[in-house]
């Protein structure tokens, strides 16, 4: 049945078994369910959709290639393999699923919603607030900007975990790469350590 779904040549004997399982979802914890696509451009054309309607706080992540290969051509076969995207756009209230485990609770398909964006220097601080300018608490003409870059904001995500929990997280950046037994880095990606998670690919 999925390779048939691969290929977009469902039988109708496929067809009437999906359809079999239609039922309502229960989404008492706030995060939707994930659509399975065939191809990677099919998720990120649905996924573009549904952040367009977020009129939220938006940060643009670029990821950060390297290796020893030089043949572009032969990079961009390589880089196309993981899961990491070369461009990454986040809006608070975007829900994500994280593609690398952090720790025992916290692992690859991991759910959750993105908070807000904040320096990592600040995080869990007093000056670790909505905004990301140090003023928590204070009115806003009382309000100064800190000296932090922007640039350096990452996104805070409250996930749900086992027996209806909740917890929050700071992500930021993590490698993926292929290296040779010599040690040698063929080819690296370092990127925000979770993706959009609308739909999801089946790879």
């Amino acid at each position: 049945m999925l390779n048939e779904m691969r290929f977009g040549r469902l039988s109708q004997g496929s067809i009437a078994r999906f359809k079999s399982l239609s039922r309502p979802i229960n989404d008492d914890d706030g995060l939707g369910a994930t659509e399975l696509f065939p191809r990677r451009e099919d998720v990120e054309r649905s996924n573009n959709g549904r952040m367009s309607h977020l009129q939220t706080e938006q940060k643009v992540y670029l990821a950060t290639d390297g290796g020893t290969i030089a043949d572009p051509n032969q990079r961009d076969k390589m880089l196309a393999n993981f899961m990491a995207p070369k461009k990454l756009v986040l809006r608070v209230g975007a829900q994500v699923m994280l593609i690398k485990n952090m720790d025992d609770m916290l692992v690859n398909g991991s759910m959750g919603k993105i908070l807000r964006f904040v320096d990592p220097a600040l995080y869990g601080t007093d000056y670790d607030d909505i905004d990301g300018s140090g003023n928590a608490g204070k009115p806003k003409s009382e309000r100064k900007q800190t000296a932090t870059t922007k640039d350096m904001f990452m996104p805070v995500v409250e996930f749900s975990v086992p027996n209806r929990g909740r917890r929050e997280a700071l992500i930021v950046t993590e490698s993926w790469k292929v290296e040779l037994p010599s040690g040698e880095v063929q080819i690296s990606r370092t990127q925000v350590w979770r993706l959009i998670i609308w739909l999801c690919p089946r790879t």
